[in-house]
């Protein structure tokens, strides 16, 4: 895990417990910040700091070198994921990228002169997904929607969501990792979530999820984050042709959601049974549960 950071981030990581590290923004010429424990502070030579004085400073070259090794060496081979703004590490670790955008006939080619990386670190909770399972899946399939602002636990709860579903249920499931953030850290998880679980990478959904039904014939798909018309609408596609759907999205709410035209079509056609609503404050706690008429059914 994170064996792409430059040397000394790598010996200052050292003094940490990466079990509670999410996030590390490493920004040319500006303190290393850190997400440890869910609260934002700095990362000092040895460790955890409050003091801003004794952070580490990252540099332009840092940063170039950090982008070169996440990409073993070659950034050619991860020029989709550089139009899209960031590129995904070996484990899973997510790396947003901000700078100089470069257009090519309208559309974005890649991403130069970067300033600032953002490194989301995956995590494996067992367990993080269990309430939800209970509540919502302990009696059979259904389709779910988990909602929160970014870093909030919904890819966590997504990846234990598919091993507690595989486990009690023999049916053909199909994980669509787009950022291989789902898997990609863990060697076992084609394991965990079962004989009878697919994996697809790096596909974009509007692609996978109409692909897969033709192809691998799943009865439940997982999706990390939706965020456009196209996605919204594969996943209406799906449910209608009778393959449950379990997906996530940024929203802030249940009302951010509905209010949302690229997501009307799901709203009007009454696609999920249910919308999970992550607390804003914390990682992974549930503020509410709505069944599929949006009706509270838990709230914290």
């Amino acid at each position: 895990m994170l064996e792409f950071l430059s040397d000394n981030l790598l010996a200052a990581i050292r003094y940490v417990n990466c079990n509670l590290l999410y996030e590390m923004r490493v920004r040319a010429n500006k303190p290393v910040v850190v997400n440890y424990n869910g609260k934002y502070t700095f990362l000092g030579a040895r460790g955890i700091t409050d003091r801003i004085g004794d952070a580490l400073v990252s540099s332009y070259s840092e940063i170039e070198s950090i982008i070169y090794r996440a990409s073993e060496f070659s950034v050619y081979s991860v020029t989709d994921q550089l139009k899209q703004g960031f590129i995904t590490g070996a484990n899973g670790e997510r790396i947003g990228l901000a700078g100089v955008y470069v257009y090519e006939h309208g559309s974005a080619f890649t991403v130069k002169e970067v300033t600032s990386l953002n490194i989301r670190i995956p995590h494996e909770v067992k367990g993080a997904g269990g309430f939800i399972f209970e509540k919502c899946f302990s009696e059979k399939i259904a389709s779910a929607l988990i909602l929160s602002p970014p870093g909030r636990g919904k890819t966590t709860i997504l990846r234990d969501l598919s091993r507690l579903i595989s486990a009690k249920y023999l049916i053909n499931i199909l994980i669509n990792d787009e950022r291989n953030e789902i898997s990609a850290a863990y060697r076992d998880f084609s394991l965990e979530t079962g004989a009878f679980s697919d994996i697809v990478r790096y596909a974009h959904k509007k692609d996978a999820l109409s692909a897969a039904i033709r192809s691998m014939r799943p009865d439940l798909i997982i999706t990390d984050e939706l965020t456009s018309k196209e996605e919204a609408e594969a996943v209406v596609s799906c449910v209608r042709g009778g393959v449950e759907v379990i997906a996530s999205a940024h929203f802030k709410d249940l009302d951010g959601v509905r209010n949302a035209p690229e997501f009307a079509c799901i709203i009007s056609g009454g696609i999920f049974d249910y919308y999970i609503v992550l607390d804003s404050e914390g990682i992974g706690r549930i503020k509410y549960i709505c069944d599929g008429q949006f009706t509270r059914i838990f709230e914290a």
